[in-house]
């Protein structure tokens, strides 16, 4: 199953120890395969960030938790709101 988990905070990458920004990307690389898409929100091109979008390939609601849960971003306590939802393509037509 296909889930989102959409993390909302105003942590500013230039505000975060480089070590942890290393440990956040490492964990993104070492579960590439079940976090297939990942990426910084903002309100516009030069407005600070807002928040994250995972995209996740995962059985149940409970393993995609535990992944965004898992984030050292998320135990260092830098991600205060975290949403995960299951998500469902929709069939767009085809031309």
């Amino acid at each position: 199953m296909r889930f989102v988990a959409i993390f909302f905070d105003d942590v500013q990458p230039r505000d975060i120890d480089p070590a942890l920004t290393r440990a956040h990307f490492d964990y993104l690389a070492q579960h590439r395969d079940r976090i297939t898409e990942a990426g910084g929100l903002r309100p516009g091109p030069e407005a600070p960030f807002c928040g994250s979008l995972w995209v996740i390939e995962a059985d149940t609601l409970a393993e995609a938790r535990a992944l965004a849960d898992g984030d050292p971003y998320c135990t260092a306590g830098l991600r205060p709101d975290i949403r995960v939802l299951q998500w469902n393509r929709a069939p767009l037509p085809t031309n």
